[in-house]
């Protein structure tokens, strides 16, 4: 179809010579016209015709010519529309308003048909190039949309699989850490506490979130590995001989072993924790006698926080005692506990969280 065949002309003027006239110059040209005699009726028609250009005259009664032009360019709807101001002012500070206002271009009265016809051409041309770009926009931002929703709609799916993965994960988590209470009842809980003592002291340490969850869910698989000691030796109530108590630190490695090998990051920290849990901070610790920073972040808050468990619970081989002088002897130390086995600075953090850990350990028994 060609560009005259579709552009739309408002011609605005009070002079109906005028408009004739600019009719019958651009006539030939095949536009469709509408007419206003008046800048109110202009802004009427333009909203109802959407005209592709406004030939509009600037000295006009009510509304003049510059004020139309600027209520036009602050519509939304009609501020798109190139405007030619025609007039038979000439002056400088005439057409500095106009193009303040929006103008596009300017004719001068008596109006010249081949620079009116140029003007016109050129202006609808450039509206046609305007529109043109308009569609693609608007046709790239639906494209980017429907491009949009589909990674949204495929984020949600990845999203969901790594849940289902996560779930996988922490199943398997827990029927491991199942595996230790069939050897001895009294560990059940104390799985339960250390997860959320860890955590603790990781949230408190200002470790990062993930951290901190990772930490909750990997901890309790610590001593995995005495599902491989022997019943007699777990449960004996009075010291054990030298050849049992090595068999009974060899659970670190064991639980390492089975451990071992996994893309989860959860069960990659079991396999830390489980290893390095009995290991001391001044190198007194088994298996491997690490020291110090050596000692993974994880097994240092496992170590302080499985000794407080183990202090104030029943065991077989020991009478449960109170939160305070589970704490006294962290800090201070006993015939079997040193300071020097805790990480310095989680022993200041004990101070901290003396409260809250009596508080876990006092709702999960």
């Amino acid at each position: 179809m060609k560009e005259s065949e579709e552009a739309r002309i408002l011609l605005v003027d009070d002079e109906e010579r005028n408009i004739k006239l600019m009719k019958a110059i651009l006539n030939s040209e095949g536009y469709r016209f509408e007419e206003a005699k008046d800048g109110v009726e202009a802004l009427e028609k333009a909203a109802e015709f959407s005209p592709s250009l406004i030939l509009l005259d600037i000295v006009m009664p009510e509304l003049d010519g510059i004020e139309v032009c600027k209520r036009l360019k602050r519509n939304p709807s009609t501020q798109h529309i190139p405007i030619i101001l025609v007039t038979f002012l000439e002056d400088r500070e005439t057409k500095i308003k106009g193009l303040a206002v929006g103008a596009n271009d300017f004719i001068t009265k008596p109006v010249d048909s081949t620079e009116l016809f140029v003007r016109t051409r050129n202006l609808l041309k450039v509206k046609e190039y305007g529109d043109l770009l308009e569609q693609y926009n608007e046709k790239l931002k639906s494209d980017i949309d429907k491009q949009t929703e589909k990674l949204r709609e495929a984020m949600k799916k990845l999203a969901e699989s790594q849940e289902r993965i996560r779930h996988g994960y922490l199943d398997t988590i827990h029927r491991l850490t199942i595996v230790a209470e069939f050897k001895d009842q009294h560990t059940a809980t104390h799985i339960k506490r250390v997860g959320h003592l860890c955590k603790l002291f990781a949230e408190k340490m200002g470790l990062p979130e993930d951290f901190q969850e990772i930490i909750f869910y990997a901890s309790p698989m610590h001593d995995i590995g005495k599902v491989a000691i022997p019943a007699d030796i777990l449960l004996k109530s009075g010291g054990l001989t030298p050849e049992e108590y090595g068999l009974m630190k060899k659970h670190t490695d064991i639980g390492a072993s089975i451990l071992r090998g996994s893309d989860s990051e959860f069960l990659k920290m079991a396999e830390s924790i489980a290893l390095t849990h009995h290991e001391n901070w001044d190198g007194s610790g088994y298996t491997q006698g690490l020291k110090g920073e050596e000692i993974p972040i994880e097994g240092r808050i496992m170590r302080i926080v499985d000794q407080y468990d183990a202090l104030r619970s029943e065991r077989s081989y020991n009478k449960p005692i109170d939160h305070a002088e589970a704490c006294r002897i962290i800090t201070e130390g006993d015939k079997k506990t040193k300071p020097q086995h805790f990480d310095p600075g989680l022993l200041l953090l004990l101070s901290e969280v003396e409260g809250q850990l009596k508080q876990t350990y006092d709702a999960i028994r």
